[in-house]
């Protein structure tokens, strides 16, 4: 067994796939009400987050950004990855990242949200009553483009991983510096007004996901010719990406399989988690 080799490293990609595929069913059904969805919120975060964190026996820490960070160190910096040792120098990265990006294809983006503890953290925040702030998708957008830009040339020119400083994930191995305890702190603040604001504005698996997730082969699809345009799915998405499915554009914005568009729509035949 190599060096540094923790079992989290192997349990928690099959863990998240399991729960994708429940996910996946329950989306399919129509299950997805608001108390299962909180079930496996917190249930995400305590599992996938503060019990893997605490089980790992590496610097890796165990969630998707932590797994495309190390593939974009070993990419750029090929045999000197900031925080890639023993097994994690090794192909698992790159098979678990290709695990993950397959998972969200074929279910969109459900990786995010189901499995991801700090999305899912968000996701809780979220559910504080408050004004909520829809930011336009190519502003918030562009802002992430900026910040996987940031990280890839921090990585290439200087070494310098930005995440590693504020990385909010911390927050699950309870290890926090002044830098990430700030950070997280107004994350979570601003959950509470603007749906995963990390996810949206910040995360490089949450850019990369959602590439993917434009030709998923499972997503909210609407029946035309069922709808009866009352707009409710589109009222109830926490992103704009149910706005942009209802127009038919070609290009949506990220959505996190929250299950919310569906249990919205009043007729059981007009949206459904399916192929077109």
């Amino acid at each position: 067994m190599p060096a540094g080799f923790s079992p989290i490293l192997i349990i928690r990609p099959v863990l998240w796939l399991a729960v994708v595929i429940v996910a996946t069913l329950l989306l399919h059904r129509r299950r997805v009400t608001s108390p299962v969805r909180l079930a496996f919120i917190i249930s995400g975060i305590l599992v996938f987050g503060f019990v893997f964190a605490q089980a790992a026996s590496t610097g890796l820490q165990p969630n998707p950004v932590a797994a495309l960070r190390v593939v974009l160190a070993r990419i750029v910096l090929p045999g000197n990855a900031p925080g890639a040792a023993g097994v994690a120098a090794t192909a698992l990265p790159f098979a678990i990242l290709a695990l993950l990006l397959v998972a969200g294809w074929v279910s969109n983006k459900s990786i995010c949200g189901w499995v991801c503890p700090f999305g899912l953290l968000q996701d809780l925040m979220a559910r504080v009553p408050a004004p909520k702030w829809q930011p336009p998708f190519h502003l918030s957008n562009s802002v992430r483009v900026a910040a996987l830009v940031a990280l890839i040339v921090g990585i290439a020119v200087a070494g310098v991983d930005w995440i590693r400083s504020v990385d909010p994930f911390s927050i699950f191995s309870l290890n926090v510096s002044l830098a990430s305890g700030t950070f997280v702190a107004v994350a979570l603040v601003a959950a509470v007004f603007i749906y995963r604001p990390w996810c949206r504005f910040l995360c490089p698996f949450g850019l990369v996901s959602w590439i993917v997730e434009q030709a998923s082969v499972l997503r909210p699809r609407i029946d035309r010719d069922a709808c009866a345009e009352c707009k409710l799915c589109v009222r109830a998405c926490p992103t704009s990406a149910m706005a942009d499915l209802y127009e038919g554009k070609s290009i949506h914005a990220d959505c996190f399989a929250c299950g919310k568009c569906i249990a919205a729509c009043p007729k059981t035949d007009a949206i459904a988690w399916c192929r077109r």
